[in-house]
């Protein structure tokens, strides 16, 4: 689902994955949870994105995507 999500964000006109915030499981991090930009995919792979740094980080990982005016949370 979350895969889903970021394409839409990408491709769709009326958002921009950009401004987006990405929040995904890293363990070791406070909470357990690390946010990113959507400026720092540099691909979105089939079972991971791929940021600028290349650190892979699979969709599982994903627990909430977060724009303007959209917000996705894993249930």
């Amino acid at each position: 689902m979350a895969q889903n999500i970021i394409n839409m964000l990408k491709w769709h006109p009326k958002y921009d994955l950009s401004n987006c915030k990405i929040t995904y499981i890293h363990r070791g991090s406070p909470g357990n949870l690390k946010t990113i930009k959507g400026s720092e995919i540099k691909n979105i792979d089939r079972g991971f994105i791929i940021l600028k740094n290349d650190v892979a980080i699979p969709y599982h990982r994903i627990v909430k995507v977060q724009c303007k005016n959209f917000v996705w949370e894993r249930k």
